[in-house]
């Protein structure tokens, strides 16, 4: 085995060009899926991290029926954008209940903020003020939280406090322009433990009272999303339960809202990314199979080239099963050193991309053990038919060829 590998390598040395466009096809295909792979997983992980951020009590009430089992469902898209399926009547018994420590409609506002000559667009809610308390990845920086009726008054995230006001300003105190409406800043949140892809989205969250949100959507309550919390003694399943129970009461029977714990959020995503990924991964793995075929054309013309060689092998003892090993190594060999460069490539713009992005691809031994896998199972599979056709070969017949 090792002979047939230094003679493998050798005669990947000893033909530079012809091994070079050979591998290329495997090259790109394992340095593609590789990427895509890694990315997915560094998703993974960005989005765990912060759904995991969020506590492990929190309660996510959504519109629109979602199966967080993965299986199929009739409702219509647009109900999980739509804003007029939750109620504040839901918010306020998911409040009620016993088991639920604090509970908060999320109610979308479109505007940009201003301070002078400065603007930022961050994503405004209106909420009441225990949201802070039901999410527990808003934390309370600098001034405080308001109050439910306090009107005019707004507590922004980091990124629009730094757009407005600058990175070392004490901006409580002061009034921004929300639209045509002044409003007075009494509070910031803290920046995100997660500060990937999905954390950056938290940065821009500012957050404004409820009934001033509905005031500024023309008197319409919209909610997207019930963020609640089960108290610390509370078994969070059953709560879930519990106030899925209640908001069947209130929707009349019709199951158009999904009640959400962490454990059902990680799933969900999950879900999402592996599939994602699996149909990304699917397309590049295409070049492979290109590959695959450069991997056996090439066999097929090095079994020609050594014809004598196989014949004077065969005239000496070689059996046709060490002829078939022999240039099944080789082929092995072939799409080997192709994922080993596809792999390198991987790492290296892995590094590129989590040094310029706030993305962090995941290159775990998983992902290598896969690009190797792959690399061996193009090897076996279109250097077979090459292999055969070498052991095949009729000693005498292969001795006079010239």
């Amino acid at each position: 085995m090792t002979d047939n590998i230094l003679s493998a390598l050798s005669s990947i040395w000893g033909n530079k060009v012809r091994s070079f466009l050979t591998l290329l096809g495997v090259v790109i295909g394992v340095a593609s899926v590789t990427i895509l792979v890694s990315l997915g997983q560094g998703l993974k992980n960005d989005v765990s991290e912060l759904i995991q951020g969020f506590g492990t009590n929190v309660i996510v009430t959504v519109a629109g029926k979602i199966d967080p089992e993965g299986g199929q469902t009739a409702q219509n898209p647009t109900n999980f954008i739509a804003l007029d399926i939750l109620t504040k009547k839901d918010a306020e018994d998911i409040e009620d209940l016993d088991d639920v420590s604090a509970a908060s409609p999320l109610s979308p506002v479109v505007g940009s903020l201003r301070f002078k000559d400065n603007m930022a667009s961050p994503v405004i809610f209106g909420s009441q003020p225990d949201v802070s308390e039901a999410f527990e990845t808003l934390k309370i920086d600098e001034g405080r939280m308001f109050k439910a009726d306090e009107g005019n008054v707004v507590v922004l995230g980091p990124a629009p406090k730094t757009q407005l006001f600058g990175e070392d300003a004490d901006p409580v105190g002061k009034k921004v322009l929300l639209g045509k409406e002044e409003f007075e800043v009494v509070g910031t949140f803290k920046s995100p433990k997660n500060s990937g892809v999905f954390g950056s989205e938290l940065n821009d969250l500012s957050m404004i009272p409820f009934n001033t949100s509905t005031k500024l959507n023309n008197g319409e309550v919209k909610i997207l999303r019930i963020i609640s919390k089960a108290k610390d003694d509370a078994d969070v399943e059953e709560v879930r339960d519990e106030i899925f129970d209640m908001l069947l009461v209130n929707h009349d029977g019709e199951e158009n809202f999904t009640v959400l714990t962490q454990d059902d959020l990680l799933g969900l995503f999950s879900q999402f990314l592996n599939l994602a990924t699996s149909m990304v991964s699917a397309i590049a793995s295409i070049s492979l199979v290109v590959g695959g075929i450069g991997i056996m054309n090439i066999m097929f013309v090095t079994v020609s080239e050594r014809t004598r060689e196989i014949g004077i092998r065969k005239a000496v003892g070689a059996t046709k099963g060490a002829i078939l090993v022999q240039f099944l190594t080789e082929a092995i060999v072939v799409t080997l050193v192709g994922g080993i460069i596809g792999l390198g490539i991987a790492f290296a713009v892995g590094a590129i991309v989590a040094a310029n992005s706030e993305l962090s691809p995941a290159i775990t031994l998983e992902v290598i053990a896969l690009a190797v896998g792959i690399s061996s199972v193009i090897g076996l599979v279109f250097g077979l038919w090459p292999a055969i056709r070498a052991a095949r070969k009729d000693p005498i017949e292969a001795l006079r060829y010239e």
